[in-house]
């Protein structure tokens, strides 16, 4: 479906640095439109910031819209609330001299 809308895949981030984390299609009826949809997360080109996009297509042979939902947000501070949100594991190698962690431990 991307290319019914020519500027969704120029203006994407860099594909090497693109994750598609959801795509779907369907087709609900011979009659009825295609519906398809995509999530990707990436990197702005200067790799400063964390991108997430969503776009939304309804695609027939008479008509097409579509609409595309992009979030930025700084590395630093996506970073930080990962920190602060996320769950954190801690491993380590028990090989490490004075090492006081084991593995498995939260």
């Amino acid at each position: 479906m991307q290319g019914s809308n020519s500027s969704y895949a120029t203006e994407t981030t860099d594909s090497a640095h693109t994750v598609i984390l959801n795509q779907r299609t369907s087709a609900p009826g011979q009659d009825e439109p295609i519906l398809f949809q995509q999530s990707c997360l990436g990197l702005t080109d200067d790799r400063t910031q964390v991108v997430l996009r969503r776009y939304f297509e309804r695609y027939s042979p008479t008509t097409s819209n579509w609409v595309e939902y992009i979030h930025h947000v700084p590395i630093a501070e996506f970073t930080q609330w990962i920190m602060a949100n996320g769950d954190l594991r801690i491993e380590c190698s028990e090989d490490l001299p004075g090492s006081t962690l084991q593995s498995g431990i939260p």
